[in-house]
């Protein structure tokens, strides 16, 4: 047995030592900008594309009426001010939105290459949050792995968050803005002389990073406000209280003001519930036991039982680590950040387990710092220990090789995708001038998506997004027949919402 466990750890050594950082980076960016490039303009996407309507319902409900397209600055402009006061208050991420849906004319790739890059820096940020400083991956490569591998399984409904358009501005581009702004704040916390050498630039910079991070998205925006609270109240023990910090969290608590108190917000759930009450809890179960439960059940768990793999890391800090006072605390702020986002959405109208994308990332920072505290302990392990070389070993090289075959399973699929619907612009070119155009509906290759889950397209989320419907004034077969100057398109099949549960029986 030992003999067996040392050829399997020569093996992983081998592997392991051959795999740079600059390797694992480019890889795991590599398939990000791939992905990106297979996915179209999908569902909201064309939504925003048009400026938003708020006297007729806005963009997003059934059976609307004729849209104006973008075409200008301006144009953004004028939709957003109708946005903020009909239907939300995600200002900056929904601008980005309609700017990218505007220049999406010949195909998205400068959306593409721009998200690829955010999300480098997500991971960058992501990386220097769990090691309390600016440094090169290459003092942690491990630490730099296991951010990617949780990035691309651990987050909740990884096309929707991640990479279509609308949805990759809403969460990942705003996690970005959240963890630029935490970090000034995080160097900080381990560096007693950050940043007290005043420069003009310092406060003009975190007021508006704190305004960007508070004006994002909900739960995200309310969190990021607690931690903020959490720092300043720890640099104020210390007497190490700066006027950069204070002017951050006043642009920060302004930014969240300006997100939760946009009057657009209480409108849509009002439009949605005289409109659309299918997708929304009726009045009268609003925060009553039933609303409680719904939430847990679709939102809430979900995303923690994804989040399992995260903890582990954690734990092991906890149990066997040598614990210093600092990090220790460290790493359960950025936890409780996590439980926190999950809890506020708990109060949510309805907690659908995407918003949850922002507890992972400040999950994901615990668990990698955790996992950097307790490397020399698990080389020390391994060096003592068969068990543990042989837990290692299987761990790194079933990690590797999952990571591997999903991403090119999930390859496989959204290759499928972008030449279904390659396949379906011939058709429309080839009707139309007719009154109803019928194409074929989208189909996930041999079921691939049973193997995948929610890393890749699903046949949920083509009813709920990524594929066309069955009825013309449908909004996403209504909205994409008039940007592409259609009569009318639907696809060739009923869409069966009960089997899915979006017909919910309150």
């Amino acid at each position: 047995m030992n003999e067996y466990t040392d050829r399997l750890y020569g093996l992983w050594l081998f592997l392991w030592q051959r795999l740079t950082w600059q390797m694992i980076f480019v890889f795991g960016a590599g398939i990000f900008l791939w992905r990106n490039i297979l996915m179209p303009m999908v569902g909201d996407d064309y939504s925003y594309a048009f400026i938003w309507d708020g006297a007729a319902a806005g963009n997003l409900v059934d059976g609307i009426g004729p849209r104006q397209r973008i075409h200008s600055l301006q144009d953004i402009c004028t939709s957003q001010w109708s946005h903020y006061f009909t239907w939300g208050g995600r200002v900056p991420a929904l601008f980005l939105v309609q700017f990218f849906a505007w220049q999406a004319d010949g195909g998205r790739f400068l959306f593409d290459f721009a998200s690829t890059a955010v999300f480098v820096l997500l991971i960058c940020l992501l990386y220097w949050l769990a090691a309390g400083r600016i440094e090169s991956p290459e003092k942690s490569k491990a630490g730099l792995y296991w951010l990617l591998l949780g990035m691309f399984f651990a987050v909740p409904a990884y096309i929707y968050t991640m990479i279509w358009l609308t949805g990759a501005c809403v969460y990942i581009w705003t996690a970005a803005a959240i963890c630029a702004f935490l970090l000034p704040y995080s160097l900080a916390y381990w560096k007693d002389g950050f940043w007290q050498k005043k420069k003009w630039w310092h406060i003009p910079l975190m007021a508006f990073l704190g305004l960007l991070a508070g004006w994002s998205i909900e739960a995200g925006s309310i969190v990021t406000v607690l931690l903020t609270l959490a720092f300043l109240l720890l640099f104020y023990q210390r007497k190490r209280l700066q006027s950069w910090q204070l002017a951050g969290f006043t642009g920060l608590v302004a930014g969240m003001l300006l997100l939760l108190l946009a009057p657009g917000s209480y409108m849509r759930l009002k439009l949605m519930q005289e409109l659309e009450p299918d997708y929304t809890m009726p009045p009268e179960l609003m925060w009553t036991t039933v609303m409680f439960l719904y939430n847990f059940v679709e939102g809430f768990l979900p995303v923690f039982i994804g989040e399992l793999p995260l903890f582990v890391p954690i734990l092991l800090y906890l149990w066997k680590g040598e614990r210093r006072q600092a990090l220790t605390r460290y790493i359960l702020l950025w936890v409780s950040g996590s439980f926190l986002v999950l809890l506020a959405m708990m109060f949510s109208p309805d907690f659908r387990a995407h918003a949850g994308f922002h507890a992972v990332i400040f999950l994901l920072i615990a668990s990698a710092a955790a996992l950097r505290a307790i490397a020399p302990q698990i080389e020390a392990w391994c060096a003592a220990k068969a068990k543990a070389r042989f837990c290692l070993a299987v761990l790194g090289i079933s990690s590797l090789t999952v990571w591997l075959m999903a991403s090119a399973i999930c390859l496989v699929i959204e290759t499928s995708y972008n030449q279904q619907w390659a396949e379906r612009k011939k058709i429309i070119a080839e009707h139309r001038q007719d009154d109803l155009i019928v194409v074929p509906a989208i189909e996930i290759p041999w079921q691939l998506d049973k193997v995948t889950g929610n890393r890749s397209l699903t046949n949920v989320l083509l009813m709920f997004g990524a594929d066309l419907e069955s009825n013309p004034q449908d909004n996403r077969s209504n909205i994409y027949a008039q940007y592409h100057g259609l009569k009318g398109i639907i696809i060739d099949k009923e869409i069966d919402w009960g089997k899915y549960g979006e017909e919910n029986e309150w």
